[in-house]
Order: C-alpha cells, then structure tokens, then sequence
C-alpha cells in the first residue's frame, strides 16, 4: 500500500516495550491510517507541533493517544491491542476547534470513564467525556460551560479522577490555582485554591500536574516563584481537608524556570513527581518516610518535557529527551535503576524541537510500558 516518503509532514511516535524486555516504535500516523482504495492509504491527520498531547493506557494493552492537528481539530488515535484507528473529535462531536498552542490533557481512564480537557480558541474550557458501553464502541459527549473561567493562553493544565469525580486544574489569569469539578457530585464545582489555602503565586513558566487515587484523594503540584515545588493535598473541599507544603524545604531540590511537571498516577499513595533541576537534570522527587530527589541519568535537552508513570510494583518510570535530542527513558528506584538511550538504541526519527512542557506522554499496560512522541523528521 502506497504512502508519500517521510520528510514533509508530522507524526506522532510509539516506543513500546515487549514482554521480553526489549522495544519496537511505530508511526502511528500510518499505522491508524484508512484504506481508501487503489492501494492509497490516507494517514491519520498530523500533529500541530503546538498542539496540547496526552495519553492513556490501561488493561491488557489498551491505549488512546490525544492530539490537535493544524486546524485545531483534536484527534484521538485508538487500539485495545490489535490494530489501530482514528477519530476526528471535533467534527464528530461538533465542538469548537482547539486553540494553536491549546494545553490539553487527561485525568485517565476510571471505571469505562474518561475525560480529554482542552481550550477553544476564546479560551473557554472544552470537556469531553467517553463513556463505556456494554454492547457497542464507547460514546462521547461533550461539555462547553461559559461560567468557567477562561483559560489564559499560556497556562497549562492537569487532571484526575478518584471515587468522587473528575478533576481539571489551570492557572487563572490572575495565577491563582483553578479546580474544576466536573461529572461528579455534586455535577461541578469550581475552587480557586489558591484562596482557598493562602497559596504561594507560581511562577509564570511553571508547569502543573495533578494524581488522584481513592475515594477522594488529590494531589497537585507546581513551581512557585522561587522555583520550589508546592504540593497540594486534598481529601475533599470542605472541613479544611486541604493542605500546602513547599517541598524544597523537605528535600526535594529547586526547579529550573519552566520546569515541566509529571506526576506518577497512584493506586492507594502518591508515588511522586519527574522535574527538572536547576542544571537541566531529570530529577525523581518522591516521598518514602520523607521526601528525597534522585538524579535521573544524563542532562535533558532545553525543550524537553517529562512523562512518567508508576508499575503496579511501584517502580516509577521517567522519559525526556535528553542533550543529543536522543529519547530516554529511566527506570528506578534507588539504586536498582537502569536506563536506555531509545533513538540510539532503535535509530528512533528524532524528536521535534518544540517548546518545553511539549509533546511526551508515557504509559503503562500490563504488556508494558508506551512512549508517545512527535517528530518532523519521520523515515515514512
């Protein structure tokens, strides 16, 4: 089947780890590409370099990867372990086109539950929810909620689900910390933490993350303006359930300016958080009768952004992209760690050299772990 040779368009990337150990990476693009006869295959639509990314990875090997392209269109490529497909979200819903540089994200999948975040072009907040149905392919609904806040342009977001609800959070236009409880109970409600709890103003380049697990517990975390990472710490909204700590005087170690945030999801306690240190280096901040930060191998490039995610173990896996603009991935804790250079090791395309906080995902399955990235410079 034909496809137009690689050096002209944009594509989302898959590392995947096999039950051996060992890794294979696949163009997605192509892969979820339709037949549409005479032998041509029609490519999934490209990622905007600017575009908001997310990922989701659950059961057996189910993924789902996020994505807007260059008119704004948010894409959702698919596979529950078999071959993969696509999905026009905007044309199909009918909802608004997100904006160029849009931040857009995912609390995860909970109980046939997800929900994908992202910003309209006036900065409304777009929600759309996939539900699982019994007998047929999972439905989407969408939600447009004009009392919300608007998102500025150049705040990111993060969000969660727990046994209450879903959760998204951004930074307002006055940098206060913005909760959005949407689908829950009750239906949504909206919380600037950052007057609720006398919070310390973020930095203006500081990224954000967010990890929900249990009945209701939340935690959230960003840059304040010194570059110390701030945890938030909730179990519900009400009674004074929630708590503020600045976790640099707990030894975690200052953030570079524009440090991007990865929080590992948790099953039953926080696992931690992937950051970037002062000196560029990827750093593993997490708490275990204190907190403590271990240097991840190697320095990470200017415009890398972190993933990461935790096994049912608790091994807590890290991915950057690192100063040769070579993918990599660690693997802890302590001092049983390892790690690989992916592009060396597979002759990966090379990532895009976009802005930080970019497009890095990464997920785990019980196949193992995915590594979701772009690049301008595929082989087809």
């Amino acid at each position: 089947m034909g496809v137009t040779q690689g050096g002209g368009y944009t594509a989302v990337i898959e590392v995947a780890q096999e039950p051996d150990g060992s890794f294979q990476w696949t163009n997605l693009n192509i892969a979820a590409g339709r037949d549409v006869g005479r032998g041509i295959l029609r490519p999934a639509p490209f990622p905007a370099l600017t575009s908001g990314f997310a990922a989701v990875g659950w059961g057996s090997d189910s993924r789902r990867v996020y994505y807007a392209d260059a008119d704004g269109a948010v894409i959702e490529l698919k596979t529950d372990g078999s071959r993969w497909q696509f999905l026009n979200l905007t044309s199909d819903l009918g909802v608004p086109a997100a904006r160029w540089n849009s931040a857009l994200t995912t609390g995860g999948m909970r109980s046939g539950t997800m929900m994908v975040y992202y910003v309209d072009e006036g900065g409304g907040l777009i929600v759309l929810k996939s539900m699982k149905s019994v007998k047929s392919e999972p439905t989407w609904h969408s939600d447009i909620a004009d009392f919300i806040p608007k998102v500025p342009a150049t705040s990111p977001m993060a969000a969660l689900q727990n046994g209450r609800g879903r959760f998204v959070y951004f930074f307002n236009k006055n940098g206060h910390v913005i909760e959005v409880e949407g689908f829950g109970k009750p239906p949504r409600r909206i919380t600037d933490l950052t007057k609720f709890m006398n919070l310390p103003s973020p930095s203006p380049l500081s990224g954000l993350a967010a990890t929900g697990w249990g009945g209701d517990h939340r935690h959230v975390y960003y840059a304040d303006t010194n570059d110390s990472l701030i945890e938030m710490a909730g179990y519900g909204d009400e009674n004074g359930r929630w708590s503020a700590r600045n976790l640099a005087s707990q030894g975690v170690r200052r953030l570079k300016d524009g440090s991007p945030l990865a929080a590992a999801p948790a099953d039953g306690t926080p696992k931690g958080v992937a950051l970037l240190g002062q000196g560029s280096e990827p750093l593993w901040a997490n708490w275990e009768n204190g907190w403590s930060t271990q240097e991840i191998f190697t320095t990470a490039a200017a415009n890398s952004s972190v993933a990461c995610a935790a096994t049912t173990d608790g091994r807590p896996w890290v991915s950057y992209v690192d100063w040769n603009n070579h993918l990599s991935l660690w693997r802890g804790p302590g001092s049983d760690w390892r790690w690989w250079d992916l592009t060396a090791g597979l002759d990966l395309p090379a990532a895009a050299k976009v802005a930080t906080q970019g497009p890095l995902a990464l997920v785990q399955t019980e196949r193992g772990t995915r590594i979701y990235y772009l690049t301008d410079e595929p082989d087809f």
